[in-house]
């Protein structure tokens, strides 16, 4: 995954790079860069996959999985920015469940765990210039959704084309659950209006069945 992931972020690069090049360039702001000024971002998220075992013996294994989110923030401070992110990823994974009245008698199964979360972030850019470390941290509302058939629901909605209608749903396991990421890395400002960010994340979600996760993020963004 990481090889076919590597050319990606180098092409995604080079075209902001380029693009940024062809800007015509703003007035430079020798006190301040970035104090007053919005942050427009597209995110990759690369997980590393892990196996978390339960003392009943059950256990999961959650595959490396490249997600994808966005976000914008507003800088209060030269050094400091609040803003809101909004991220998605479909990650594979392997499951052992075990009967809860015989504990001998295991199930194996495989599926996509789909995950969505909104949420609030700070960021401190520990630097005043253009190229600094940066420690951030993020506090969310998350999405799960196993994928696993849990029979049909019914009701009624609003379809866009059809009206008003009503029938059967599958229905899906899945939560809702708080979830907060701490993590660091550095940004590069590649002029007035462009920059890159790149940097390690650990995240933890409020149920605590999963022991924290590990992601690479890389941001390409707008500054306004």
């Amino acid at each position: 995954m990481i090889r076919r992931l590597t050319p990606l972020m180098i092409l995604a690069v080079i075209l902001v790079a380029t693009i940024a090049d062809a800007q015509p360039q703003r007035p430079t702001r020798p006190d301040l860069t970035r104090e007053g000024r919005w942050d427009f971002g597209l995110q990759t998220r690369y997980n590393w996959g892990a196996e978390y075992d339960r003392s009943n013996g059950s256990s999961i294994t959650l595959h490396d999985d490249l997600g994808w989110g966005f976000g914008f923030g507003y800088h209060i401070s030269n050094k400091f920015n609040l803003g809101m992110n909004f991220g998605w990823r479909s990650v594979p994974y392997d499951a052992v469940a075990v009967d809860a009245t015989d504990p001998a008698a295991t199930s194996r199964y495989s599926g996509k765990l789909s995950t969505s979360t909104i949420g609030l972030t700070g960021d401190w850019n520990i630097l005043p210039g253009k190229i600094t470390p940066y420690i951030n941290g993020g506090l969310a509302w998350m999405l799960i959704d196993t994928n696993i058939f849990a029979g049909w629901s019914n009701g009624c909605w609003w379809d866009p084309w059809w009206g008003y209608v009503c029938g059967s749903v599958p229905a899906t396991y899945g939560k809702t659950t708080g979830a907060y990421t701490l993590g660091g890395g550095m940004r590069f400002e590649i002029n007035d209006s462009f920059f890159i960010r790149a940097g390690y994340e650990r995240g933890w979600i409020g149920s605590g069945s999963i022991d924290g996760t590990n992601l690479l993020r890389i941001d390409l963004g707008l500054m306004n």
